[in-house]
């Protein structure tokens, strides 16, 4: 007799994330267990009602005297290779503990589905059941679901991300031609025009925030700096001039662009990042050797990873400079000589060579260590 494998795929691991389940779980109990520990956890989850369901199915293919078994495997909250590849791994083992000739898929909606092609490489699939939860009808119910699911952080990501994505690119490409005109003119009622253009990039601006949750990110990193600074911890005070550095470099390549001699907006932009590009160069590198610090005070010793770092990033600096001018000097808007762009040129490639081969070369040091004393023990 041919044996059906019922199987629930929750690709997010809301079993395991909530209700603590591990997983795979094989069979009716450990299955019966996943749905009871994770109603307990949360109780308005859809994926107890998929769980539900498949016990529905695999109680009927028993009632009519087939050979069938259940079973629940699970990804990983961070959807996307790193829960297929658990998947995966976790499907194997359910293969090779039933052994079963066909299977039934059960799932609540459109996510799981990813996974269906490596089930289906492994198994027959019977038929694929979805699982939608009733709801209370009218507005008052839709009213309630858009509530819960704006508080999953991982749904009100994907709902309200891109719709705040879309408004500040489309709010963005509205306000470029008003500030030209209001550049141009100096008309103030340009800008008083476009208010309702301003209105809907803050609300794209705020939908983004509250969806990536960047006001408590912001929160808990500011109480973090304040603990670590108070403990005396030194990479906070690189930390902070990185900021700093940053903020500076953004101002300089903005009054920069903003010069009104400047004939086009492609030279502004170019202007902008030739301006900004090396004191971000150095908040970046500023930030590095905080936590460069921060681990030679720590372990006491010198970590290679800084060293080679910092030689990657003024190479490409001087490579993207060089880049920079020659492209504005095909403009005719920067004069510089022909013989300063060979030098930047040639300046960026040594440090980017410089540091690929301190790089390589540091592991095949490590590699001859490695074998050295392998020899040894052997």
């Amino acid at each position: 007799m041919s044996r059906t494998l019922v199987l629930v795929v929750d690709r997010d691991d809301d079993f395991g994330e909530k209700g603590g389940v591990g997983t795979p779980a094989i069979g009716y109990d450990a299955v019966s267990n996943a749905a009871t520990m994770l109603g307990i956890a949360d109780p308005e989850d859809s994926d107890i009602n998929t769980i539900y369901a498949a016990i529905k199915v695999y109680n009927e293919l028993r009632a009519e005297g087939k050979d069938a078994e259940l079973a629940l495997i699970c990804g990983d909250t961070k959807v996307g290779q790193r829960s297929d590849k658990r998947i995966a791994d976790e499907l194997e083992i359910v293969m090779n503990e039933v052994n079963p000739d066909r299977a039934v898929l059960v799932s609540d909606g459109a996510e799981d589905e990813f996974v269906y092609p490596m089930i289906t490489a492994r198994v027959k699939v019977d038929s694929v059941k979805k699982v939608y939860v009733k709801q209370a009808p009218g507005l008052e119910g839709a009213f309630y679901v858009l509530t819960k699911i704006l508080k999953d952080n991982d749904k009100r990501k994907r709902l309200l991300a891109p719709i705040g994505f879309v408004m500040i690119a489309i709010s963005l490409a509205l306000m470029i031609p008003i500030f030209m005109s209001y550049n141009d003119t100096g008309n103030i009622s340009y800008i008083y025009n476009g208010t309702g253009i301003f209105i809907i990039f803050a609300i794209g601006l705020l939908l983004c925030i509250y969806a990536y949750r960047l006001a408590e990110r912001l929160v808990k990193f500011t109480m973090n700096m304040i603990k670590r600074l108070r403990s005396g911890d030194l990479t906070v005070i690189f930390s902070v001039a990185a900021l700093l550095l940053f903020v500076v470099g953004i101002a300089l390549g903005i009054i920069a662009a903003t010069d009104p001699t400047i004939p086009s907006d492609w030279q502004r932009i170019l202007v902008f990042m030739s301006n900004a590009l090396w004191v971000l160069a150095f908040a970046y590198i500023c930030n590095d050797f905080g936590k460069f610090l921060g681990r030679y005070i720590e372990h006491n010793r010198v970590t290679l990873g800084f060293i080679v770092g910092t030689m990657m990033i003024i190479g490409a600096a001087f490579i993207i400079q060089a880049a920079l001018d020659t492209i504005l000097v095909a403009f005719n808007f920067n004069i510089i000589n022909q013989e300063t762009l060979i030098m930047e040129f040639i300046i960026g490639f040594a440090f980017a060579a410089v540091a690929g081969m301190t790089q390589i070369s540091y592991k095949r040091f490590l590699a001859k260590k490695n074998k050295a004393g392998s020899d040894a023990l052997q």
